[in-house]
């Protein structure tokens, strides 16, 4: 049943991208609306493969890499729909999520693992705070990195995307999800300090996945210094965002699969 509800939402979020890419490939109405309509249902049966992976392997999906990319989508496609109901222009990043979301899914099941058991100190409400935290933080710059690319695309042509912002909003949008980020990974970083302390007996070890997670945070905060203290805005923020998106993918991923730590 587990494995029905993944294919479920994994056919969901590629219906959802063929209906966004129509949307914006051929300015079909009926794209955006059936693309968020078909993103809004494949929560569910993802919602369900999660449960049913949480019951079968006793702990929550933080301890395989397939485990992990599953539930970062399942954030991702959340995250998207509750800030459409903030700001109704954000609709139209759906176009950005969908394929992300189907990417993603196709990765996690590449990665699939059977049960494995966690070790005792991931049993802690501070570690549940860390990955939560680090899940929302992932989602926020990648909304972000979609509202740059979205700029970038209608500083090209302004009619490309007709139901998505203006630029200057789109700019705006960026910022905020930016800054959004940038207390998310403050968060996960001071929460992952203190499950640390509980755990190994030290708030800080200089472990590659906290260095580089310090990293990006300061990386954050220099871009949000340009921003806001040099009113930097445009062509060089959307780019800064992508800069910003990267040092966070490797710090989610790429140390943690390729370096050797005791996060692993």
């Amino acid at each position: 049943m587990e494995s029905i509800l993944f294919w479920s939402a994994v056919t969901l979020y590629a219906l959802a991208t063929i209906a966004w890419f129509a949307w914006a490939a051929f300015g079909k109405p009926w794209g955006a609306t059936a693309g968020q309509a078909l993103l809004t249902l494949g929560l569910l049966p993802h919602a369900g493969s999660l449960a049913m992976r949480w019951v079968e392997v006793g702990h929550g999906p933080y301890n395989t890499r397939y485990e992990v990319i599953s539930a970062d989508t399942f954030i991702v496609v959340a995250v998207w729909l509750v800030a459409t109901l903030v700001a109704r222009g954000l609709r139209g990043l759906g176009v950005f999520v969908a394929p992300s979301a189907f990417l993603l899914m196709g990765w996690a099941v590449s990665t699939f693992e059977l049960k494995r058991e966690v070790p005792i100190i991931f049993k802690s409400w501070w570690l549940v705070m860390h990955i939560g935290f680090a899940k929302l933080f992932f989602a926020a710059i990648l909304l972000a990195a979609a509202c740059a690319a979205a700029w970038l695309v209608k500083e090209r042509n302004p009619k490309a995307l007709a139901k998505l912002p203006s630029p200057e909003k789109l700019d705006l949008y960026a910022h905020q999800f930016m800054i959004i980020s940038f207390l998310f990974l403050g968060v996960m970083i001071a929460a992952g300090a203190l499950w640390a302390h509980q755990s190994w007996g030290r708030y800080w070890g200089w472990d590659p996945i906290e260095t580089s997670a310090l990293v990006t945070w300061i990386v954050f905060g220099i871009v949000l210094h340009f921003r806001v203290l040099h009113r930097w805005s445009g062509r060089r923020m959307a780019w800064l965002t992508f800069v910003a998106l990267a040092f966070s993918v490797v710090t989610l991923f790429v140390v943690a699969i390729l370096v050797p730590t005791i996060h692993n």
